[in-house]
Order: C-alpha cells, then sequence, then structure tokens
C-alpha cells in the first residue's frame, strides 16, 4: 500500500431504474456486475454495503416524492482521481438510468449527473 493520502467516497445506486426516465424495474444483474468489475479495474476494490438503504427524495421534473432503496459503495481513492470516480458514475447514470447518482467524498456532498452529448 501507498503512504498516499485516501478519501472515502460513498455512493448510492438504487435498485430500481428511474420510473419517470425508465420502466422502474429492477436492475439485471449484469449491471451490477459492470459496476464490480469498473470498481476493480479503475481503483482496485471496493466495499458493497449488506443490505439496502432506504431513502426519499423530491424529483426534480415532476416534483412528487419518490421512494426508493439504494445499495451503497465505499471506495479509497487518492485526491487526484476524484474526477476519475464522477465519470464512472456518470457512465452508471446509462447503465442504471438514473438522472443523478448521490455521492459523498470526503464529507462533501455531491449529485453526478448523465453528460449531456456534445452538439458539436
Amino acid at each position: 500500500m501507498s503512504s498516499e493520502d485516501y478519501l472515502e467516497c460513498t455512493f448510492f445506486i438504487p435498485i430500481r431504474r428511474d420510473g419517470n426516465l425508465s420502466d422502474g424495474e429492477q436492475h439485471e444483474t449484469d449491471a451490477w456486475e459492470w459496476l464490480d468489475e469498473e470498481l476493480f479495474i479503475r481503483f482496485e476494490g471496493g466495499t458493497r454495503s449488506p443490505g439496502y438503504f432506504e431513502g426519499f427524495y423530491r424529483d426534480p421534473d415532476t416534483a412528487g416524492r419518490v421512494d426508493d432503496q439504494s445499495r451503497q459503495f465505499i471506495v479509497a481513492l487518492s485526491e487526484t482521481r476524484r474526477d476519475e470516480l464522477r465519470e464512472l458514475l456518470r457512465a452508471a447514470c446509462v447503465v442504471f438510468q438514473q438522472k443523478c447518482i448521490y455521492l459523498s467524498i470526503a464529507g462533501h456532498v455531491e449529485f453526478v449527473e448523465q453528460r449531456e452529448p456534445d452538439t458539436d
């Protein structure tokens, strides 16, 4: 292990596709396997908490309440690799059909959204 300082990064992936963006069904096994593989390839590991976390939020498009269950993932990485995690989570928005993904980096929270395609 390196003596470099690491940041604890936590993110949540809902167990169902977004009901307004998609069909609201549970993710297929291959989506979860994709995420596990990407975490291993990019960051050499991670932690998936057992069980589900229950949460709720106001949908920014419908203004309605959304209740969901999510899996929590924890990754330790150097400060210089934060953007790499954000890029992974942008891709995860597509794979898991989410508008955004909750990310906490050393206690600082942000919502990572899929990037709009370039129109050039």
